[in-house]
């Protein structure tokens, strides 16, 4: 299995922060649905949506995204500058990428024999992508802006775990808790990561403080995924955590619903993975009030706890909250 080792000095490991990316997050589920053998995780969205033609049909956005099973042009998903960005933020950033940038990357995916619908991005970068942008917005709209509450929060909740093992534990431990093929050598400052696809050989970089940016991701599973090109930050994508429970039914809370009531006691299991009071809401079909009324009470009962992530508060089980559940 190829790997690509990325020296890190102490300004990079200073540097180091996550991400979430909507645009990477919607490139890789079109490729997802262009390629569902090995995406069984995602099996019910691929199933509501791989045969809707206004999702699958051909367009210049999607052979940008699926043309190239091991590489994507770097431009489409740029590393995102904040915990925070959005969707309308990135792809205006990919509405102004400077047009040798556009050549350079389609060049480097796809050789000097561009694939016919491309021909015209090609020559004119910055007109041909605004429409380009306009398609991946329709698409987004359609496929993941009902289910991207839920997914947002299963992202920021991996963030928040990440961030507590390298917080109590350093970087080998929380490099080695996100992904079998990272590895990281305290001695060298040295990452090693095992790719299954993209690269054809072992290759090396050294980041030369230029920061490391590690995003996770619902549709990367169960791929590795690495960026290190100029102009963007290095990132790494990797599948979130808990990526199996993303498209489960709610579970039944009827054991506890005696005890706490039965909307308390659905909110409980649902705290499996950390959620927002939003995220609830969306998967309980409850008003968003009535759940923070309900979070607060469990929180007074030392059942549940809030979590800062940037501007979001997550809510997770307590020791407490999960001996419940033993």
């Amino acid at each position: 299995m190829p790997t690509v080792t990325l020296s890190l000095d102490a300004s990079d490991l200073a540097h180091l922060r996550w991400a979430v990316s909507p645009a990477w997050e919607l490139t890789a589920s079109v490729r997802a649905l262009a390629r569902p053998a090995d995406r069984a995780v995602h099996m019910p969205w691929l199933s509501a949506h791989r045969a809707d033609p206004l999702l699958t049909g051909r367009s210049a956005a999607r052979e940008l995204t699926v043309a190239s099973p091991g590489h994507l042009p770097g431009f489409l998903a740029p590393t995102p500058h904040s915990p925070l960005t959005g969707l309308d933020e990135e792809l205006g950033q990919v509405r102004d990428t400077p047009a040798e940038v556009v050549r350079q990357d389609l060049t480097a995916v796809f050789g000097e024999l561009l694939p016919a619908r491309l021909v015209p991005l090609g020559r004119a970068p910055r007109r041909e992508l605004a429409s380009v942008t306009d398609e991946l917005r329709r698409y987004w709209d359609r496929a993941l802006a009902p289910t991207w509450p839920r997914i947002r929060a299963l992202l920021e909740s991996d963030i928040h775990h990440r961030a507590r093992v390298l917080t109590d534990r350093g970087p080998a431990a929380m490099f080695a808790d996100i992904h079998p093929g990272l590895a990281f050598d305290p001695a060298g400052s040295t990452l090693r990561i095992a790719l299954r696809r993209s690269v054809p050989t072992d290759t090396h970089h050294r980041l030369n403080g230029r920061g490391l940016v590690l995003v996770p991701s619902a549709f990367a599973w169960p791929d590795l995924h690495v960026k290190t090109a100029l102009p963007w930050t290095p990132v790494i994508r990797y599948p979130v955590r808990g990526v199996g429970t993303l498209w489960e039914a709610a579970p039944d809370a009827t054991d506890l619903a005696a005890a706490l009531g039965a909307t308390r006691a659905r909110l409980l299991d649902l705290l499996d993975t950390p959620a927002s009071t939003l995220e609830l809401a969306h998967r309980t079909g409850l008003a968003a009030g009535g759940v923070s009324a309900h979070l607060h009470r469990l929180a007074a009962a030392g059942l549940v706890a809030p979590h800062r992530t940037g501007r979001t508060v997550l809510y997770a089980r307590t020791t407490r909250g999960e001996a419940l559940y033993r």
